[in-house]
């Protein structure tokens, strides 16, 4: 049961990333206020797919591949700082680069990528 609740959370935290990320890397006509809460939500997507992964980790310790779970972690790390400073520029009202965006759609891609075919 607790694995399902925490599989949802992680699921759900990947789709909002990467639909969120994608939506601001194409859209560029946003208005400031709503620019600040999608980059709230898509920072504490980031937090809670990290916070989630962890715990499905310990979860599922001894059925994991270590490799596959270390690698996912070292990009799910990367993106979760890398939307903590997207938001902090954001919040700044100081216009991030546009690459910040992209890094998150890409790690974001990868780690889907990673999970469902290796």
């Amino acid at each position: 049961m607790l694995h399902t609740i925490l599989f949802m959370f992680h699921f759900l935290g990947m789709l909002t990333i990467i639909s969120l990320a994608l939506y601001l890397s194409v859209k560029k006509n946003i208005a400031d206020e709503t620019r600040k809460k999608i980059s709230l939500i898509l920072m504490s997507a980031a937090h809670t797919q990290l916070l989630t992964g962890f715990a499905l980790f310990f979860l599922l310790l001894p059925n994991v591949n270590h490799m596959k779970i270390g690698i996912k972690m070292l990009i799910a790390l990367e993106v979760a700082i890398t939307t903590t400073i997207f938001r902090k520029k954001i919040a700044q009202q100081i216009t991030p680069h546009p690459s910040l965006i992209w890094i998150v759609v890409l790690s974001a891609l990868s780690v889907t990528v990673i999970a469902f075919l290796l």
